[in-house]
Parts: structure tokens; sequence; C-alpha cells
């Protein structure tokens, strides 16, 4: 086999890999979006709450402060990530059906063209 032969192979078995990496990259950020069950308002407050919280545990030393501080970092985490485990063990969403229609996919464009007519 020649260089352009071996060249060639080697960019088929790439474009294959790539393929498949986007194909798990795009199962994976649906079934993130799938685990999605707190809603934005909440999501938003979760966050202010929480960043509130992690600054007062960290003005002063103590065991209780810590507490307070780790408490805050979970609910930066699920503002940030937008999924409780407490309403995953209920079945309990937050999330609006708007919401849920907002999303879109990657195979998605983010802003459609218009057609000339």
């Amino acid at each position: 086999m020649n260089f352009e032969g071996i060249k060639s192979k080697g960019l088929e078995m790439g474009h294959d890999i790539q393929h498949r990496v986007v194909d798990q990259w795009q199962s994976d950020s649906a079934l993130r979006r799938a685990s999605i069950n707190v809603g934005r308002p909440e999501r938003i407050v979760s966050g202010v709450v929480g960043s509130l919280l992690v600054l007062l545990g960290m003005r002063r030393p103590g065991t209780v402060n810590r507490l307070v501080s780790l408490a805050g970092a979970d609910l930066v985490l699920r503002a940030a990530c937008g999924h409780c485990n407490v309403y995953k063990a209920l079945n309990f969403s937050t999330v609006s059906p708007h919401e849920k229609e907002g999303r879109r996919t990657l195979s998605e464009p983010r802003l459609a063209r218009k057609s000339a007519a």
C-alpha cells in the first residue's frame, strides 16, 4: 500500500471515529437534558441563595459555618446542573412544558434563516 492509500485509510478511520464520538456526545447530552427537573426560576433562586450561604459560611471558622457553606454549595450545584435528587426520588419536576419545548437539540440550528420567498 502506498502513502496515499495509507493516508486515505487513516482519514476514513478518523472520520468514523469522529462520527462515533459526536453520536455518543449527542446521546449523553440528550440524557442530561432529560434529567433536568428544576425549572429556570427555581434554579436562579437556588443559585443566589446558595451563593449567599457559601459566603455566609466562610465568614467565620466553625462546624456550623462549614455545614452552611456545604448546603450553599449544594444549592449552587443544583442551580448549575438543573437536577435535584430529591425531586427525582419523588418523581417531581418544576420544569414547565414551555421550557421543555424551548430546549433545542444539537442538530437544530441556533438561528433559523428565513428563506427568500
